[in-house]
């Protein structure tokens, strides 16, 4: 695609390169289902509020927006066959995408009620937080460890919002699905920066450039123990009698893709299915016993 292509195209061919439509999609409906079924078997009250996937989708596609900003000098040297760093598309053009996203967000969650807008006003303000790295970003980028840990939070926050939006009462249990989310995604984004040694891009850190390969792989695996353990315990909370067999079954998908023989791709392979897996085993187990 070249520059003198009319501009919704070449934002599509930019959406299709770093935000593909139909895997974010996929990804936000099962999140969205996960929270509200749990919070409504947790509960036994409160709305599907299918409008609460719109602000979730526009959150991570302004976070995008926010990533190619901020790591735009980085990625043109990294990357550059990227559509942004030719100059197909710009980062003024991709502003302007982020704050249309931004505008909807406020517009949609502001409709659900108190509540939901707090929790997605707290949720703003984190990732505007860390579009700026909290003003330590130099330091941060030298610790990948500590980067990833504290930029995990907006995930918590967007699951906070979500059971807000149902306005279901406060129910603690909650928390195990906070957690489910939160290290799901934190799973995914170690597993994303794992790589073999001649898969490494210069000039780019990972964790296995970072830790070493079986530091990064082991710390994998361990995230990993930690949701399938979190998994556990919102199933004890949604009252399911044995939540073992699913959990022990799944616990080998993940681990097994992030051992020091695999493959990036097959690392992240892992770390995908197990972030939609432990998705899919919540908003299941919330439904039966609903």
């Amino acid at each position: 695609m070249g520059h003198d292509a009319p501009w919704p195209h070449r934002l599509a061919g930019w959406t299709n390169e770093r935000f593909p439509p139909v895997v974010y999609t996929l990804l936000v409906l099962l999140f969205w289902a996960a929270a509200v079924l749990g919070a409504r078997g947790l509960t036994a009250e409160g709305a599907l509020v299918p409008h609460a996937a719109v602000v979730v989708w526009l959150v991570f596609l302004h976070l995008r927006v926010f990533d190619e900003h901020k790591d735009f000098d980085k990625d043109r040297v990294a990357y550059p066959d990227r559509l942004l760093s030719r100059g197909v598309v710009t980062l003024p053009m991709l502003a302007r995408v982020g704050v249309v996203a931004v505008l909807v967000e406020a517009t949609v969650a502001g409709l659900l009620g108190p509540w939901a807008f707090g929790a997605w006003l707290a949720t703003f303000l984190f990732s505007v937080a860390m579009r700026y790295e909290f003003g330590v970003g130099g330091w941060l980028n030298r610790h990948i460890v500590l980067y990833a840990v504290t930029h995990n939070p907006v995930v918590a926050g967007l699951t906070l919002f979500l059971y807000a939006a149902t306005g279901a009462r406060w129910e603690w249990a909650y928390l195990w699905f906070v957690a489910v989310a939160s290290l799901g995604s934190l799973a995914f984004e170690i597993g994303r920066k794992t790589r073999l040694p001649d898969e490494e891009h210069a000039g780019v850190a990972s964790y296995t450039t970072e830790l070493g390969q079986p530091g990064a792989r082991a710390l994998l695996a361990g995230v990993y123990l930690l949701l399938w353990a979190s998994v556990s315990g919102l199933c004890y909370a949604l009252r399911l009698p044995d939540p073992w067999p699913p959990l022990l079954g799944l616990l080998c998908v993940g681990p097994g893709l992030a051992t020091v023989t695999q493959r990036a791709k097959r690392v992240e392979a892992g770390a995908s299915l197990a972030l939609l897996v432990g998705f899919v085993v919540c908003g299941a187990v919330a439904w039966g016993t609903s």
